[in-house]
């Protein structure tokens, strides 16, 4: 039977599994090789953290949706790519073969570039790997507790807010040269930074990080910040072992897709997610994951009976949402800002519609 090998466990990927489940290709084998059995769901994370939610409800349980779609699971890290060969190489175990794969395995954090972020301080992703650190920081809080969150794109101001609700601790947000949400519009960086200010988060920006040790934070031509907890939440970065596969990569390493959500000179291979560089690079935002999932799902299908797959249109501007972690939400789309306890409905929701699809 021919094989259509899922790489890991993204939002892309479980929209694939459950239109596989729901309709079935005949003659078809698939299998999903991820590392994780539960697959978390990027967009409640501040909520968990904040404890509006439970850790188990951000969760999409893997084993069981696989199992919905009879489709079989590896738990494994993937190590390599052999497109001439058609052949996945593992951490753990042996090699793949396939004769359509797709990628969706993710970004992983940016912390090869600043000295000492990866030896000291904790990164947002990979979430399941965070999880249980931060149940670690929430056990040893104490009052007074110095915490930095370093990267004030939307990540890092919700999980700052997050633990500012969750915790009695001084948190302070390094927003860096780029300052508090580069890319949003000034208005809700003004009320966002209001809501800052309301929880006592101290924003530190102008200066960017040059090193991460042990207690502290430096800077090139400012002082140190001490910190007892890093968390970072900076831009995501390719896997390296990307770079071993002969793919075609953009120039940050990310795998560079055509229109169509292909590897570039690559008929049967697919990548999507923050692992794929689509036309001149989208946003490693969860919200493309999750759109390019049905035209993923279909595209799969098609190639697999032999015909032509559509290409992926992104939307020009899309729904924003920024969780205050104190039931309310600021928003923006189209040019319009808007905030308030409906807001945080709204996201809630979303967020909530989003998982009943995937936790059966």
């Amino acid at each position: 039977m021919p094989h259509l090998l899922l790489l890991g466990g993204g939002h892309a990927h479980v929209e694939v599994l459950r239109q596989w489940a729901a309709h079935p290709l005949p003659g078809w084998r698939v299998t999903l090789l991820t590392r994780e059995w539960m697959s978390p769901y990027s967009g409640m994370l501040p909520g968990v953290i904040a404890g509006l939610y439970q850790p188990e409800e951000a969760l999409i349980d893997i084993t069981a949706l696989t199992a919905r779609c009879n489709a079989a699971l590896i738990l494994d890290r993937a190590t390599g790519i052999d497109p001439r060969r058609r052949r996945v190489q593992r951490a753990q175990g042996a090699d793949v073969d396939w004769d359509l794969l797709s990628i969706d395995t993710g970004a992983t954090p940016d912390v090869g570039r600043v000295p000492g972020a990866a030896e000291h301080a904790l990164p947002l992703k990979p979430i399941d790997a965070l999880l249980p650190r931060l149940r670690g920081i929430f056990h040893e809080a104490h009052p007074g507790q110095r915490i930095a969150v370093v990267g004030a794109g939307a990540a890092g101001v919700e999980v700052a807010l997050a633990l500012a609700v969750r915790l009695d601790a001084a948190i302070t947000l390094v927003a860096g040269a780029s300052g508090l949400l580069p890319g949003f519009p000034g208005r809700l960086r003004r009320r966002a930074g209001q809501a800052l200010a309301a929880r006592k988060v101290a924003l530190r920006s102008g200066r960017n990080v040059t090193e991460v040790a042990q207690g502290a934070v430096h800077f090139d031509g400012a002082p140190s910040l001490p910190a007892e907890s890093v968390i970072w939440a900076t831009g995501a970065a390719a896997a390296p072992w990307l770079a071993e596969t002969g793919l075609a990569r953009d120039a940050r390493g990310f795998l560079r897709v055509d229109a169509c959500l292909r590897a570039e000179g690559h008929s049967h291979i697919f990548a999507a997610g923050d692992v794929a560089s689509f036309g001149a690079g989208l946003p490693k935002a969860g919200v493309f994951a999750v759109r390019q999932g049905p035209v993923l799902a279909a595209n799969l299908r098609a190639v697999a009976r032999g015909r032509a797959p559509r290409p992926y249109r992104p939307q020009r501007d899309y729904l924003r949402l920024l969780s205050l972690a104190d039931g309310t939400a600021l928003g923006t789309r189209n040019g319009l800002i808007f905030g308030g306890r409906w807001v945080w409905w709204l996201k809630d929701r979303l967020d909530r519609g989003f998982m009943a699809r995937y936790q059966g």
